[in-house]
């Protein structure tokens, strides 16, 4: 999940879905809301993320 406030990626259990808790890095409050599996996503949206992913990982990527 990533936070508005400071642009930090958390993780949080599923257990803690539908609740605030606090960025472990900026403390500031997220609504931690549940992921769909890759099973419930469409192709669409699969690729969605595996490019947003790429972006994020792939150190051959240059911002424009």
């Amino acid at each position: 999940m990533k936070c508005n406030a400071c642009g930090g990626e958390s993780q949080f259990e599923e257990a803690t879905a539908e609740q605030e808790q606090p960025c472990p890095l900026c403390h500031e409050m997220l609504k931690v809301t549940p992921t769909k599996s890759a099973a419930e996503l469409s192709e669409e949206e699969q690729m969605a993320q595996y490019e947003e992913a790429l972006k994020e990982t792939d150190w051959g990527h240059q911002p424009c």
